[in-house]
């Protein structure tokens, strides 16, 4: 839901590409910034541990105070309730057929938009809780910030090609603040 006081696709693009300016120029290495690091991860073939960037999600499960359990933190709603643990063990609800089918829901229901961006590798789509605009043709399910992970993606294109290069080769990432001053 957008209010207000939410951020815009564009400002969020142009908030994670500062940020990644400052930290490519000063701060590889030292300071570990977690969308960052996934990204370089996905740039090196290596899936995120930030479901938000990874094909699927899902692994993320919530335990309520009465032992019911949620798919994930940001679908804690009846229709996404996988049991309790009171009466059903919790590796049982993280393999069930509704988590797993859940997290493969992420890939699943990615608009073709989606399917055919060059950013496909590194977004996956985004969290499914921003899924609520609609792509070019009006498809539904366009990530409403994906405007800001294009422009973070483009923007950033350059530098992660060189990290990811460095740590493939056995060398530091941070061998970009020598460059990117």
């Amino acid at each position: 839901m957008v209010t207000e006081w939410s951020v815009t696709p564009k400002g969020f693009g142009t908030f994670l590409n500062g940020i990644f300016d400052s930290w490519v120029q000063n701060d590889v290495g030292r300071i570990f910034v977690q969308i960052f690091d996934y990204t370089l991860a996905n740039w090196m073939g290596h899936p995120a541990a930030l479901c938000v960037l990874n094909r699927t999600c899902g692994r993320s499960l919530v335990l309520e105070h009465n032992g019911d359990i949620y798919a994930c933190d940001h679908f804690v709603y009846p229709e996404y309730r996988l049991g309790n643990i009171k009466e059903t063990p919790i590796a049982k609800l993280a393999r069930s057929k509704s988590q797993t089918g859940f997290g493969d829901d992420k890939w699943e229901r990615l608009p073709g938009q989606c399917r055919s961006c060059d950013h496909l590798n590194l977004c996956f789509g985004g969290c499914p809780r921003n899924r609520f605009i609609f792509t070019d043709d009006g498809e539904a399910e366009l990530n409403y910030l994906c405007e800001g992970y294009r422009s973070f993606f483009s923007h950033t294109s350059k530098a992660m090609k060189f990290m990811a290069n460095e740590l493939i080769n056995h060398r530091p990432a941070s061998n970009i603040m020598k460059i990117s001053g």
